[in-house]
């Protein structure tokens, strides 16, 4: 093994092969593994037994397991073998705010939807007693499907061998704080962290984002100011991550919210684990997309020499390449789910007066598709979505094997598939072909809101048309043409398999409009 606790080709808990080392933080070492009893990726996360902070990772662990948010990473187990002692978490790739941030700030809504997820999931988490310890831009991790990912809840700190602080609650709010601040500078208060140069300050106080960037909005500069000011200017102070949560909902919601602007996100490669066709990916742009008003900046960046936008973009894109193995962020971003939301779903932009008979539908490219299971654990086969896609009708993806009844043995209100249109387009029918008989499903959409990233949440996507008992085809014909970019087959009961069995299977998808 040399200088690493475990090398490729070694076989930890009779079970997990491992194959590449992904990270190495002091004595810790994270490694990508293959379970070969469920086939399946994963990563590990090892210290050695006799390493101070190795109760610690294993507790933290198991107490992070308990924690039932689809944004918080999953652990499937937490081992001490006496010589080891090892997390195994989920395996898929996304990209981390760190790398986003690396070329500019984020847009204003965008920042302030990315926070609140990421609030949620800490707020859930703090109800079951267990901080993180370690919010940082290298710990949040936007996926193509999933949405938002935390990384290294009660294991972060841990791994590094760090002590919690003596309030990590508090700890924890103002690290969303920062996390705000740097969505909206790409700058970091405090100091240089996971890359990002630190937040500029004047006579010992951190200059506010509307001080640094222009165009920030009041009510969001107002929340990094009330979190991380010593005295704010525009009220109490923010202590908790509730509150944090409750301020950027009250924004998010208020009417007049400039609206969410369409930016692609750039993929890591294994994302696009079922694609029709690809795209050169482009990266999140520099600017709100909105006028500059109110304070301009009394901060600016030194004149550039030669880190022109399309040189950062251009380096950025080979060195994401170069690196491929090793920081392609193999985060462990589960399906994992929570309960159903009791919210109304979104609203969908309807596309009014269009005389549907007076034009040819055409067909519209699905560009990616992955398999969207928020109340499960481990997913629902993605390895045979592409299967559902590749314009063979004798393949098809199926869901796992349901027992006692077809409403997916009353254990999920729904699994399906979350289809990807590379941006937003106006649907006007979806044509399904099946296996078996008796499927009920639902064609369900993603408003405008969602242009970017999609919903971790099934109660996220409008149902626009839904189809009962649909033996081998199901389609579906919209009276209004909808506006999206991700369309969800959500199937909400099965065909039976066997006595006592069902499972559902798609076998092709065609998209018109």
């Amino acid at each position: 093994m040399g200088a690493h606790l475990v090398g490729p080709g070694f076989v930890l808990a009779d079970r997990y092969v491992i194959e590449d080392l992904l990270a190495q933080d002091g004595q810790s070492e994270s490694w990508r593994a293959r379970d070969r009893i469920l086939a399946r990726s994963v990563v590990l996360h090892v210290l050695p037994s006799s390493s101070a902070h190795a109760t610690e990772l294993i507790a933290g662990g198991k107490r992070a397991s308990q924690v039932a948010d689809p944004r918080v990473l999953q652990v499937f187990d937490a081992i001490d073998d006496g010589e080891l002692s090892y997390l195994v978490r989920e395996w898929a790739t996304g990209q981390s705010l760190d790398l986003i941030l690396a070329d500019g700030p984020l847009p204003a809504r965008k920042a302030a939807w990315l926070m609140r997820e990421v609030a949620t999931a800490v707020v859930k988490a703090h109800r079951t007693g267990l901080p993180h310890g370690r919010l940082v831009p290298d710990a949040v991790v936007l996926t193509q499907f999933s949405g938002v990912k935390i990384i290294g809840l009660g294991t972060a700190l841990p791994l590094r061998g760090d002590q919690l602080p003596v309030d990590p609650e508090l700890g924890d709010t103002v690290d969303l704080g920062r996390l705000l601040y740097a969505c909206l500078t790409a700058r970091w208060p405090g100091g240089s962290v996971s890359g990002l140069t630190a937040a500029p300050t004047e006579h010992g106080h951190l200059l506010r984002p509307r001080q640094v960037r222009a165009g920030v909005p009041r009510s969001l500069d107002a929340v990094c100011d009330r979190v991380l000011s010593d005295v704010s200017r525009y009220g109490e102070p923010i202590t908790s991550a509730v509150e944090f949560k409750a301020q950027l909902t009250q924004i998010l919601a208020a009417e007049g919210s400039p609206p969410n602007p369409t930016v692609n996100f750039v993929a890591a490669p294994e994302l696009a684990l079922a694609t029709k066709s690809q795209r050169p990916p482009s990266v999140l742009p520099r600017d709100t997309g909105g006028p500059v008003t109110g304070e301009h900046p009394i901060y600016t960046d030194p004149p550039a020499t030669d880190d022109s936008p399309l040189r950062r973009t251009l380096l950025w894109s080979v060195i994401s390449v170069l690196v491929v193995g090793a920081v392609l962020l193999a985060y462990l971003v589960g399906q994992q789910g929570s309960g159903a939301s009791s919210r109304p779903p979104a609203s969908i932009s309807n596309s009014a007066g269009t005389n549907r008979s007076a034009d040819l539908l055409e067909p519209i490219a699905i560009e990616t598709a992955a398999d969207f299971d928020p109340e499960g654990v481990d997913g629902e086969n993605p390895d045979l979505v592409p299967l559902a896609i590749d314009d063979d009708p004798t393949t098809a993806w199926e869901t796992v094997r349901y027992d006692n009844d077809p409403s997916l043995g009353n254990l999920k209100s729904g699994v399906g598939l979350l289809l990807d249109l590379g941006q937003l387009k106006r649907v006007r029918a979806v044509n399904v072909g099946l296996q078996g008989d008796a499927t009920s499903l639902e064609l369900r959409a993603a408003p405008d809101a969602f242009a970017v990233t999609a919903s971790s949440s099934a109660d996220d996507y409008a149902v626009v048309d839904s189809v009962e008992g649909a033996a081998n085809r199901a389609d579906f014909s919209l009276e209004t043409p909808v506006k999206t970019r991700f369309l969800l087959l959500w199937l909400t009961s099965l065909p039976s398999e066997d006595a006592g069995h069902y499972r559902g299977r798609v076998s092709d998808i065609e998209v018109l409009g």
